[in-house]
């Protein structure tokens, strides 16, 4: 590990009351109130769906399985 890496960098940070849509991995969809809720609900998926499944928030990005363990609620510190 570098002497310039921050455990800051590996986070995204995120607005958790937005809306968004898991993706189970096998196609199906389900419309979540928040982004926390889309990721409570991944973490309940198989690990083989997990893999695949991703959440896409409502008028953002789609974060796949290796970023959505990166999630960290709130804004990013200065």
């Amino acid at each position: 590990m570098s002497d310039d890496y921050k455990i800051d960098d590996y986070k995204i940070y995120v607005d958790a009351g937005r809306p968004a849509t898991l993706n189970n991995g096998t196609g199906v969809l389900t419309d979540c109130p928040t982004l926390q809720e889309a990721v409570l609900a991944w973490h309940k998926l198989a690990p083989g769906q997990k893999i695949r499944a991703t959440v896409k928030v409502i008028g953002g990005p789609v974060y796949a399985a290796h970023e959505i363990n990166r999630l960290h609620y709130g804004p990013k510190p200065v």
